[in-house]
């Protein structure tokens, strides 16, 4: 009996692990059978670049009580921009950042004789630059601020005590770029909101407050050169 039971056994044990070593093999599947067809992850080249740009702008301001603005039209300004265009998190390459050193002038032009301003300004505008690439053709978006100072005016008076020199603000706009490397052109609209009044709120009366805030239209042509 106990042989006869052990013979069972054995023979149920035998074709237990027949058919698991059955099923094992035949669910298997060679996961490096493909391996060649994965595509390699797409890599992106960080670029830098150097140049300079000209600018025309469109100059006025915005005020309360009103000085009767008008636009004043500036085609003194130049530009020395650094930017480098990088990768965000390896994935997203659309991101770029732009800064330098601006020389220019600004101003507004009033209907009435008493009123208008041209002065000089220098600036050093930061500026995250989003781009999408086609081609040899590259669309340009722009979003960021500025810091400046107003250096001189064409007052013949000069700066007071009641004047303000420091200025800060927004900017932003679209651009168009034309890559033939090394060298890049790039053509922008920008359009520049100052958070910073050129006069002090009492500078005309201790009654009646003055905010006098510049806005400007800015187009411009640049010429870069890729440094690496």
């Amino acid at each position: 009996m106990k042989r006869l039971l052990l013979t069972l056994f054995a023979t149920l044990l035998f074709f237990q692990s027949y058919s698991q070593e059955n099923i094992i093999i035949a669910d298997l599947d060679d996961d490096f059978a493909n391996i060649d067809s994965i595509a390699p992850q797409q890599k992106f080249k960080s670029i830098h670049m150097l140049g300079v740009r000209y600018g025309y702008s469109f100059c006025t301001v915005s005020s309360s009580p009103t000085v009767g603005e008008e636009y004043l039209q500036c085609p003194m300004n130049f530009s020395l921009l650094y930017t480098y265009y990088h990768a965000l998190w390896d994935q997203l390459f659309n991101f770029g950042i732009q800064f330098g050193v601006k020389y220019g002038e600004e101003g507004y032009s009033s209907k009435y004789e008493q009123w208008g301003e041209r002065y000089e300004i220098i600036e050093i505008p930061l500026v995250s630059q989003f781009k999408i690439d086609f081609s040899r053709f590259r669309l340009l978006v722009n979003a960021g601020g500025y810091y400046g100072y107003r250096i001189s005016t064409a007052r013949e008076s000069g700066w007071d005590q009641y004047d303000l020199r420091h200025d800060y603000g927004i900017l932003g706009g679209l651009g168009l770029a034309v890559v033939f490397k090394p060298f890049e052109i790039q053509i922008e609209g920008n359009y520049k909101f100052s958070l910073c009044s050129i006069y002090h709120t009492n500078k005309f009366s201790d009654q009646y407050w003055m905010l006098c805030y510049p806005r400007n239209i800015m187009l411009s042509v640049g010429l870069f050169v890729h440094l690496w």
